[in-house]
């Protein structure tokens, strides 16, 4: 599972497992019930291992089903790290599923397996205006929407509130310098005691990145790790360890869980991580929980959004239907419910202030800038191998016995190799 997959797995909240009876879940090893069939069920093939994967597809029909009674969807798959490889097979099969899901992130990788959804757009009059347009962006490949998204979430940097007024700083908001945020962050070290908690990987560092408006992947799909502007990035991304000391380097063995513990426990104010964390970080934290952008050179709101979508799978003979479903999946009512349930920043704008029910003052207005300036995060088929090595490597990198230019050589190097 990489950084992204891991992250993502810990905001599904376990609830409304009883809502588990509004649709038919079948086996997970995914030999009936096929897409295929006139007048049966759609056949929804996801990552449906777990028992909150599964609350969280019963609400999505559950509230779809009130959109359209007629509804009729089973869900099917394997855990969110198989899915990707399973689904290949899955649809080579007999009777194969109609409704795929996927995350903008492996949308790519995805692509030869997911229909052109362009002309059922056009013929159904879907209004794809209101959704959020990183994501759709995220969503399409070859000059083709792929997937219709359910979710739009930037990534945003959390911090102790109190921390921060002890300290006797002014609370960021919508717009968040680098410059303010290493002093911010230095003002809040005390020895061993830093500022920001770190983990291992890709992940974090690419939002820092596209703070600034800089990739790691072309916007024709290519590796391109060793960019001058990239590499200057993650330097500065290592630096906060090595040269600012604001920063602990994290070990490669640690989970996505270690920095998220550092920081709502109390030992270190900060955080760069997505929203879906916020009701997590909330339930956890005994203090005020503060959201603001990730840093930028000029201090403005730009975004890496990540997020998923319902597409249809390119063999599926009841492409009507199957858009008609993902009409209703994706409904405004649909995504607001999941935004009150679980925490998730809805792709469709008109849902955001669900999101914002519960957050603390301006932390919508944050989600609401970093939307305003988004670019979905990119991948390319290698992207795990990509992830593998900066977390082997970049731990040398925060340390300083490695540069971000040897490093992101080494990475590009061996994945193109």
């Amino acid at each position: 599972m990489n950084a992204l997959s891991s992250r993502r797995a810990k905001r599904v909240i376990l609830t409304g497992v009883a809502g588990l009876t509004a649709i038919t879940l079948a086996g997970c090893a995914g030999g009936s019930g096929g897409g295929g069939e006139a007048g049966g069920p759609l056949v929804l093939y996801t990552w449906a291992a777990s028992e909150g994967d599964q609350a969280q597809w019963a609400d999505f029909i559950s509230g779809a089903q009130a959109e359209d009674p007629d509804l009729d969807i089973t869900v099917e798959g394997p855990s969110f790290a198989d899915y990707w490889t399973k689904v290949k097979t899955r649809l080579s099969g007999s009777n194969p599923p109609c409704l795929l899901t996927t995350q903008a992130a492996r949308a790519q990788e995805l692509g030869d397996l997911l229909m052109p959804l362009d002309d059922l757009i056009e013929k159904s009059g879907f209004d794809i205006e209101n959704i959020d347009a990183s994501m759709l962006s995220g969503m399409t490949v070859d000059g083709t929407i792929r997937a219709i998204p359910y979710d739009a979430e930037p990534i945003v940097l959390f911090y102790n509130v109190e921390a921060f007024q002890a300290a006797g700083l002014e609370l960021p908001g919508t717009e968040y310098s680098r410059d303010q945020f290493i002093s911010d962050a230095k003002a809040l070290t005390d020895g061993e005691k830093k500022g920001l908690a770190l983990a291992p990987g890709i992940f974090i560092p690419n939002a820092w990145s596209l703070a600034d408006g800089v990739p790691a992947v072309t916007e024709d799909g290519e590796l391109d790790l060793t960019n001058s502007d990239f590499v200057d990035q993650m330097q500065s991304f290592f630096d906060l360890v090595s040269v600012e000391q604001v920063a602990k380097a994290p070990e490669a063995a640690d989970g996505s869980e270690v920095s998220q513990q550092a920081f709502t426990s109390g030992e270190v104010p900060m955080l760069i991580e997505g929203p879906w964390m916020y009701g997590s970080f909330a339930d956890a934290a005994d203090f005020t929980l503060g959201v603001t952008i990730v840093p930028s050179t000029s201090g403005e709101a730009a975004a890496m959004t990540a997020g998923s979508g319902f597409g249809i799978a390119a063999n599926c003979d009841r492409p009507d239907e199957a858009f008609a479903a993902i009409e209703a999946l994706t409904s405004v009512s649909v995504q607001e419910k999941q935004a009150e349930a679980r925490g998730i920043v809805p792709a469709r704008i008109e849902a955001l202030p669900a999101w914002a029910e519960g957050k603390t003052e301006g932390a919508a207005e944050v989600v609401e800038a970093l939307l305003a300036d988004a670019t979905p995060q990119r991948t390319t088929p290698t992207w795990n191998q990509v992830e593998t090595l900066m977390t082997q490597y970049g731990v040398q990198g925060y340390r300083g016995e490695l540069t971000a230019a040897e490093i992101m050589e080494t990475i590009q190097n061996s994945v193109a190799g």
